[in-house]
């Protein structure tokens, strides 16, 4: 698995699988080289944290002076209406005329007027009340989210996990993964941050690159992906195990409540 760079993203890498019915919508996922799709952003600004219906969503704006990652999103936009075109047939059993699909598709880039600046909205995933989303300080520290305000400089990691078709729209399914807040001093918990911020070192001798030729990044990321399978494979084997126990101890009730009886 690997983080890929915007403007090292190339459209025709990423894979389409046909959409399967999950109960209420369809939903069909997107892989990259036949990997999860990591999308690093570059230096963007929060404009806002908003909150509609309890669900909060972070509103980023791009550097008025470069709108490169915004033009990406864009130009993936544009894909996903091209291919969805190209494989109506196969996905829905008949072909759907462009018109209809772009009035369907629910774009994650909003148009916006001359002279200002384009904006992206990104829900902030929770589950259970908690943040799925970690926030690192440039020292790769996890903090908190509250340390998000209006101005902040950011860079963020969003995963593209697929298209979602519900009955009268569609949408590219994204999931805010990581962030990280340059330049800011902030009290700090333990953690590892995937995001790689190498703007402004042209012209600095890079000491980050390893004998076998990979970045510390790179190698955080395989050693960060590799401690959460071993954590999953973990938690399985104890959820496993206490099944295991209260199905003992359900046997051992009801041995104790007929050797009562017997007495």
């Amino acid at each position: 698995m690997e983080v890929t760079r915007y403007n090292k993203l190339s459209l025709d890498n990423i894979q389409f699988d046909k959409p399967e019915n999950k109960g209420t919508v369809y939903y069909g996922p997107m892989l990259y080289d036949l990997n999860p799709l990591l999308l690093q952003s570059s230096r963007l600004k929060v404009k806002e944290i908003k909150e509609i219906d309890k669900q909060k969503y972070l509103i980023i704006e791009t550097d008025t002076s470069d709108f490169s990652f915004y033009d990406k999103l864009v130009k993936l936009d544009d894909h996903i209406l091209e291919k969805t075109y190209q494989n109506s047939e196969e996905w829905f059993n008949k072909e759907l005329p462009m018109d209809i699909l772009e009035n369907m598709y629910k774009r994650i880039t909003s148009p916006f007027k001359k002279d200002e600046t384009p904006s992206i909205q990104f829900k902030i995933p929770y589950h259970k009340e908690n943040i799925q989303t970690k926030v690192y300080n440039q020292a790769n520290e996890i903090i908190d989210v509250s340390t998000l305000v209006p101005g902040s400089t950011i860079i963020s990691m969003v995963q593209v996990k697929g298209l979602k078709f519900l009955k009268q729209i569609y949408y590219c399914d994204l999931f805010l993964s990581q962030i990280k807040l340059i330049n800011e001093t902030v009290t700090i918990k333990s953690g590892h941050c995937l995001i790689e911020d190498a703007e402004g070192t042209e012209g600095v001798v890079d000491d980050s690159k390893t004998n076998d030729g990979k970045y510390d990044y790179e190698i955080l990321d395989e050693e960060v992906i590799q401690k959460s399978k071993e954590i999953e494979e973990m938690e399985l084997s104890i959820s496993e195990r206490k099944q295991i126990i209260e199905n003992e101890q359900s046997k051992l009730s009801k041995l104790e409540e007929q050797l009562q009886f017997l007495k």
